[in-house]
């Protein structure tokens, strides 16, 4: 049997599996340099409360609440430089508008 005979029925099954990796990364989404806050992050950006948490991880705001965290958009799709509002996080006022404490 030649090689590319037994290797042909795995192509669809690899594409697949790459196709879904890909939409997967690329489902979180934000603007750059503008500011999130975490609820809306998570409600309509793509992004899950253990990619906000892992975001968290090296920085001095670790423990705090989610609802508290305003994040910046990094790139596309990836947060960091948290910060805290103790007052909570407040959306801007258009759609597509950064955040504030």
């Amino acid at each position: 049997m030649k090689p590319t005979t037994f290797l042909l029925p795995l192509l669809p099954l690899t594409l697949a599996k790459s196709t879904i990796f890909n939409m997967a990364a690329e489902d979180k989404t934000c603007t750059p340099s503008f500011d999130y806050c975490a609820d809306e992050l998570i409600k309509s950006k793509g992004f899950s409360k253990s990619d906000l948490k892992n975001a968290l991880k090296d920085s001095d705001v670790k423990e705090e609440d989610l609802s508290k965290i305003l994040f910046h958009c990094k790139n596309p799709g990836d947060v960091g430089h948290p910060k805290v509002c103790q007052g909570g996080c407040k959306k801007g006022e258009e759609e597509e508008e950064s955040h504030s404490c």
